[in-house]
């Protein structure tokens, strides 16, 4: 049976691909959910079967994605509110620090999933990127 999905034929656009993968869907089709759990990633998705882990250490890329909007979201607050004069620099510094931690966890699906989606804009899927027919 052919792949329900025909990536060369429907190929979506750029910014398909990031709108789908912001709602933690499948980049590809949309349809299937990338996560188990918030921590979790699905092997593929359950519609058009795309291996979401494309080759060993795939997801190395979504750190540095993770890790940069990190450091310019907490370089602008820290910055902005020492200017504005929010807070005494010690305060500001305790709040980046609480943010360094908190907010890379709570951006984690979503580095991976547009590490994802940027990788099939860039490289589209071959016949190897699907899980074979059982």
């Amino acid at each position: 049976m052919p792949n329900p999905y025909d990536p060369p034929q429907t190929r979506p656009s750029r910014a398909v691909l990031t709108s789908r993968a912001m709602r933690l869907r499948c980049p590809l089709c949309g349809v299937g959910k990338l996560y188990h759990s918030w921590f979790k990633m699905k092997p593929s998705c359950s519609h058009c079967r795309l291996k979401y882990e494309r080759e060993p250490g795939y997801y190395l890329g979504s750190i540095y994605i993770n890790y940069g909007l990190t450091a310019v979201l907490m370089t602008i607050g820290y910055m902005v509110g020492i200017v504005m004069k929010w807070a005494a620099p010690s305060v500001l510094l305790w709040t980046a620090f609480g943010f360094t931690i908190v907010f890379p966890l709570l951006m984690f699906p979503f580095s991976r999933a547009l590490w994802l989606a940027f990788d099939l804009a860039w490289d589209p899927p071959d016949a190897s990127d699907f899980v074979a027919e059982e």
